[in-house]
């Protein structure tokens, strides 16, 4: 009686959960509904745009990346003795 109960219960909330899905499906597939103004595109994706080419301005300028080193360590004085 139990186990009857249990699958009724989950059975009932499944289909409670997939109900409001299958409304919004478009069920017809052969015949597209567009709904209000709406842009469509068709056809495959064109390839991304080539980049520009360089000036020369650019050419000379130099770009580093990534992180700074952190500053040299001074040299040590060296004290001399003088004879």
């Amino acid at each position: 009686m139990k186990k009857t109960t249990l699958v009724m219960a989950v059975s009932v909330l499944t289909i409670l959960m997939v109900l409001p899905v299958i409304g919004s499906v478009n069920t017809l597939a052969g015949k597209p509904t567009i709904i209000g103004p709406t842009l469509r595109a068709d056809g495959d994706p064109l390839p991304p745009p080539i980049p520009p080419q360089p000036s020369l301005m650019e050419l000379n300028t130099l770009v580093a990346d990534g992180d700074p080193l952190p500053p040299p360590i001074p040299p040590q004085p060296s004290v001399e003795l003088s004879v």
